[in-house]
């Protein structure tokens, strides 16, 4: 099974859109760091410890000096990044997985280092592929993402949002 790695930003974006539920039922080993959890707000805490609890989303626990020093080394080689989106690339790395983030950022930088990141985009394609969500809820979604998050590839957007809209299932 496929490991994706999460990062803050697609988890809060599904949050905000009321999608968690729907995103756990994907065929993936969900993973999240330490790091990237705490950065999570009281107010959505709840709901990401429901996952974590439930064992959908694992959390990875940094303990050893060698993965501290591993993140440490991907934050001083690189520009901008924080120690928590370090420690998503770090993981990544490590176990062979996806990186799903929305940091620009972080995307370009962990992509040159031949690390595969994907956004929430893809997550979306996934939970419409996968029959987790119909096609048509899928654009309805998107365009609440769209008023959420101004950051996100407006062509592959509203491309989506056309197809699924007139999609019938």
């Amino acid at each position: 099974m496929r490991i994706l790695i999460n990062d803050a930003n697609i988890l809060i974006d599904l949050i905000h859109l009321e999608m968690l539920q729907h995103f756990s039922k994907l065929n993936f080993e969900l993973f999240s760091t330490d790091f990237v959890l705490n950065e999570i707000n009281d107010e959505q805490r709840e709901q990401i410890d429901n996952l974590t609890q439930s064992k959908i989303l694992n959390v990875i626990e940094t303990e050893s000096a060698d993965d501290y020093i591993g993140i440490s080394s991907i934050l001083a080689n690189t520009n901008g990044l924080s120690f928590e989106d370090c420690s998503v690339w770090y993981y990544s790395k490590k176990m062979n997985g996806t990186l799903l983030t929305g940091d620009g950022r972080l995307r370009k930088q962990a992509t040159k280092q031949n690390i595969e990141v994907r956004g929430i985009l893809f997550i979306f394609d996934q939970m419409v592929s996968q029959g987790i969500i119909s096609a048509p809820y899928a654009a309805k979604k998107l365009i609440q993402l769209k008023q959420l998050n101004s950051r996100l590839p407006k062509k592959e957007l509203d491309r989506r949002i056309s197809e699924w809209d007139h999609h019938c299932t």
